[in-house]
């Protein structure tokens, strides 16, 4: 009998560990952009993919709860570019979770002379 609860047990393990790894353990973070002035394209240097306009709420996902280092060019007629980075931290367990605590970015464009 005690060795059938310990098979069950070791059973138990087994099918937990894989709907684990079937499942994956994603987190996710979240920022919250801002220019001055508004209307700003805001563009993911990483990948030159345009991530919005301003103001914009990003998310991330990843497959680790690790920070995620992010550059980013801000682009608005009549002012000059600017290239800002930020860690963004990966430690939330879903999407709507992140953006309730995203991380604020906010940057002063300056007008073209």
């Amino acid at each position: 009998m005690v060795t059938n609860i310990i098979s069950k047990a070791k059973y138990a393990l087994v099918i937990s560990v894989l709907l684990l790894a079937v499942s994956g353990c994603s987190s996710y973070g979240a920022a919250k952009i801002q220019s001055i002035p508004s209307g700003a394209e805001v563009v993911n240097l990483e990948d030159d993919s345009l991530l919005g306009t301003t103001p914009v709420m990003i998310h991330w996902k990843n497959d680790r709860e690790e920070s995620k280092l992010i550059t980013v060019r801000f682009h608005k007629a009549g002012y000059n570019d600017k290239v800002t980075a930020f860690w963004v931290n990966m430690r939330h367990g879903s999407r709507a979770d992140a953006e309730k605590e995203p991380q604020p970015v906010k940057v002063e464009l300056k007008p073209k002379k």
